[in-house]
């Protein structure tokens, strides 16, 4: 089969183009070389639909952030997964900065732009340190779930007759005859136009395209995850700076509280969490709040954000057509994502008929849970059976993890891994020693011990 389009890369960007594409009737095959969907930048974000205020008129980033932002609402509602405009504010004592930013937004297109201050600024934010006076608020920001939104694109995908390869190492990409031939060293496949958007490892797929590559920069973010908690009912960010919108302190979609993320320039990918970044985080919420929650701190990570300049780049290839070109997508990538994938199947490749009828991906929360499996999320065994079941593989821990929280509780699947292992190897009919929590080298088990019993 020749494919009409591949799309190489499977977080938030390609999941959103494969299932744009696949909405307008064509075939096409999502390629991510990693055991599950969403293991990049897209699993270590905040989770944040941003209003569109502070990205500089005229950019791609403002076009599409506020774009996507109108987008949303729509499209978590066919896909059955949660959304929630719960607003954001900016807070600080400059309100000349605030007030810029309030004018940029209105600018970009936002609407509910409003300055607050006082007694209106701590009625919404009642933590919030005295000395702090004013803040922008922006009612069209919102949470969600970026893995989760990630995987439900490309499992309706999937269903509506898109394939998802995972654990798709590309060796080599040849161009006869109108056909892309992109090969693994188990498998070869075939296409007439390709994206690519492989996120940090853009320039190694470019490179085998025979396109164009950009001087890709790395950038980490380290945060701290607060059990379930109501200290701050919106996301509270502080006034952005040259290096990013700052660390700030949300909720989530699923109830935790997120501090963070810093933001550390590196020179290659690496997510490790460090003294000194979780350090910085303390020290901002600890001046700009009262009354922090850190002792029900359950968890810190990191993940990576990639440039390429200031703004998105979302183009042809101007050496190949059949090609586009998708990099240094940051914040605010996630909001942006329906609108990025709108512009490259409608605009770039034409795609200009009207969406078809699909048929919708089935949510995992319906019905009987089953048995407990996971206390602290009380998530059943019949919920994480229907992960295993989806149309998209569910090949490790972390990948049941993205889809149902097992694991994501207070004690970190201390009391549920095993279990979820058990019902993985029965699933694919493998022994325990061979699951994997995340990558394709982290064996949750020994091999040689007894532990099936």
């Amino acid at each position: 089969m020749v494919f009409d389009y591949a799309v190489i890369g499977g977080g938030i960007i390609g999941t959103s183009v494969f299932n744009k594409i696949i909405r307008k009737g064509k075939s096409c095959v999502l390629i991510e070389k990693e055991l599950d969907l969403s293991t990049g930048a897209t699993k270590a974000n905040s989770g944040l639909i941003h209003a569109g205020f502070d990205a500089e008129t005229g950019s791609l980033k403002a076009k599409f952030n506020v774009r996507g932002n109108a987008l949303i609402e729509g499209l978590v509602k066919q896909l059955k997964i949660p959304f929630k405009r719960t607003g954001a504010v900016v807070v600080g004592n400059d309100l000349e900065m605030l007030n810029t930013l309030c004018e940029r937004g209105i600018k970009n297109g936002v609407k509910d732009l409003e300055i607050i201050k006082d007694d209106e600024l701590r009625k919404i934010v009642p933590n919030l340190n005295e000395d702090i006076k004013y803040g922008l608020l922006a009612k069209s920001a919102g949470l969600i779930s970026p893995y989760m939104f990630a995987i439900a694109l490309a499992e309706e995908g999937a269903k509506n007759g898109g394939v998802v390869k995972l654990d798709y190492n590309i060796q080599n990409i040849s161009y006869k005859n109108d056909v892309f031939t992109i090969s693994s060293d188990i498998e070869k496949i075939q296409c007439k136009r390709v994206v690519n958007c492989a996120g940090a490892g853009f320039n190694d797929v470019s490179k085998l395209l025979g396109v164009e590559e950009f001087p890709i920069k790395f950038r980490r973010g380290e945060y701290i995850v607060i059990d379930k908690s109501d200290f701050v009912k919106l996301s509270v960010f502080p006034l952005p700076t040259a290096l990013g919108k700052g660390i700030l302190a949300t909720p989530t979609i699923d109830g935790n509280i997120l501090l963070g993320p810093t933001a550390e320039d590196i020179d290659k990918y690496n997510t490790e969490t460090t003294s000194l970044g979780i350090d910085k985080i303390l020290n901002y919420v600890k001046t700009t709040f009262k009354n922090v929650p850190l002792s029900k701190n359950i968890r810190q990570f990191s993940g990576i954000r990639v440039s390429v300049g200031e703004d998105f780049i979302v183009q042809k290839s101007k050496k190949d057509g059949n090609v586009v070109l998708i990099a240094g997508i940051n914040s605010p990538g996630l909001t942006s994502a329906p609108a990025i994938a709108e512009y490259v199947v409608e605009e770039l490749f034409g795609e200009k008929n009207e969406d078809i009828s699909i048929l919708p991906r089935e949510s995992y929360f319906q019905g009987d849970s089953g048995k407990i499996v996971c206390r602290c999320e009380k998530i059943g065994e019949n919920e994480i059976l229907k992960a295993l079941n989806s149309p998209v593989p569910c090949l490790t821990v972390d990948a049941v993890k993205r889809r149902v929280r097992a694991g994501m509780g207070r004690c970190q699947g201390g009391q549920c891994m095993i279990e979820v292992c058990k019902l993985i190897a029965k699933k694919y009919g493998l022994k325990l020693e061979d699951i994997k929590k995340e990558s394709k080298n982290s064996f949750v088990m020994f091999k040689g011990d007894d532990y099936e019993n």
